[in-house]
């Protein structure tokens, strides 16, 4: 089992330590965790919505969360625990990418997940800003959020998507037929050279199923786009949940095999 997707207390919106996410994995014969914490936002973010400073962990931590995760790979090692790798989820978006490539070239990572929380400064994930869906059509919303998502993978920041259909997360769906919606970024994954990931934080909001769904899973599977598990946990107790959901979810649409990064390096593993 693998879980590519956690985030302890330093993100500002979950709770449990790097030691406690840890334990919980070994308890739960997780193979291998990264945690991926969100990476510091932008200070022009910040000081356009100070409000946003709670999503993610502040600047002067991010050298502390490192050494914390590598101190924790080496117990597990010494204790026969879990894989533990570093990861880190960073926010992508148009304008955004020179101070995320500067971080990232900072530090030894894994990992690196590469998602789309904001359009136009807007936080559409945030069950306190929903009253921002009225200003937008919906298949508009969703045109633009993909279209950056697109641009985040080609960006070459990100080694893995993460929940690449987030923008369902409280049930605004376009009507009509999404195929050829998920088929075009599917695509354009696939150039990219992106990994997608299940993540089962899905079945535990409104839009009550994985991201992504299964109609965008079989596009990504017949564009070659390579996927990996994420619990996108925010509590210890949150860690590998779903895990089964979502394997048999990858074989339903045609994936026999998962990838795992070590030193931003993909390596297959069966599913």
């Amino acid at each position: 089992m693998i879980d590519l997707h956690v985030h302890t207390w330093r993100c500002r919106h979950a709770v449990g330590t790097v030691a406690e996410y840890v334990a919980t994995a070994a308890e739960r014969g997780i193979d291998t965790i990264a945690l991926t914490d969100h990476l510091p936002l932008s200070p022009e973010l910040v000081a356009r919505d100070p409000e946003v400073a709670r999503y993610a962990m502040p600047a002067d931590e991010l050298p502390e969360y490192v050494d914390e995760v590598i101190a924790a790979r080496e117990s597990a090692r010494a204790m026969g625990g879990p894989e533990v790798l570093l990861g880190i989820e960073a926010d992508v978006y148009p304008g955004n990418e020179e101070f995320v490539r500067a971080l990232l070239s900072e530090h030894p990572f894994d990992v690196v997940l590469g998602s789309v929380h904001f359009v136009d400064g807007w936080a559409f994930d945030d069950p306190d800003r929903r009253e921002g869906y009225a200003s937008w059509d919906v298949r508009a919303l969703w045109e633009r959020y993909f279209g950056d998502l697109v641009s985040a993978a080609r960006s070459g920041l990100a080694d893995v998507i993460g929940h690449a259909d987030l923008v369902k997360k409280f049930g605004y769906v376009p009507e009509g037929d999404l195929m050829p919606l998920f088929r075009e970024v599917a695509d354009a994954f696939a150039q990219a050279g992106v990994a997608v990931e299940v993540n089962t934080a899905g079945l535990r909001k409104p839009c009550a199923e994985l991201y992504p769904s299964a109609p965008f899973l079989v596009a990504l599977n017949r564009a070659g786009v390579p996927v990996t598990i994420g619990s996108d946990a925010h509590a210890p107790v949150e860690v590998g949940s779903a895990y089964e959901e979502a394997r048999d979810a990858l074989r339903d649409a045609g994936y026999r095999s998962l990838v795992v990064f070590r030193s931003r390096q993909a390596e297959e593993v069966p599913l």
